[in-house]
């Protein structure tokens, strides 16, 4: 019994994994939204943002086309160029390695340095100065009191 609840669980999950798919799919009021375009118009998907090309074609039918997207090109062009970047490399290492050059080392940015807390002692002696320069602006605060209060009349 417990091997067969085994065996079932895998297809019921499959099943139950299709429905929300399937629910998806379904045309809904307003999922479509229709541009005219010269020759026919462009149909854009609402819920997944998918723009296709409609045609006339014979008869009532008409022909649906997925457009061909910008990103789907650009991709490609990446993908591209990665290659050809990979290839320029090699080249240039041939060249070197004939030409006798020494290959320059990879550029990197700057050494990332990790963060360190300040030992007590570095904060001890921060404090302490900090104490010192207190005591100074102090003193010196005293000093000008002392010698407006011999000076009556003299402002501060």
């Amino acid at each position: 019994m417990i091997r067969r609840i085994h065996l079932l669980a895998p297809a019921v999950l499959a099943v139950l994994a299709t429905l929300p798919a399937s629910a998806q799919t379904r045309d809904v009021p307003g999922r479509f939204t229709m541009q005219p375009i010269e020759g026919g118009f462009l149909r854009l998907d609402t819920q997944t943002g998918a723009v296709s090309t409609c045609r006339a074609g014979t008869g009532n039918l008409v022909l649906c086309q997925p457009a061909q997207e910008e990103s789907q090109g650009l991709a490609k062009e990446i993908e591209r160029l990665r290659a050809e970047n990979v290839e320029l490399k090699a080249e240039v290492q041939r060249l070197q390695g004939i030409a006798g050059i020494q290959p320059a080392p990879p550029v990197a940015g700057p050494p990332a340095e990790k963060f360190q807390l300040p030992s007590e002692e570095d904060v001890d002696s921060a404090l302490d100065y900090v104490e010192r320069m207190f005591k100074k602006f102090r003193d010196r605060l005293r000093n000008l009191e002392e010698d407006s209060a011999k000076k009556p009349g003299t402002p501060l």
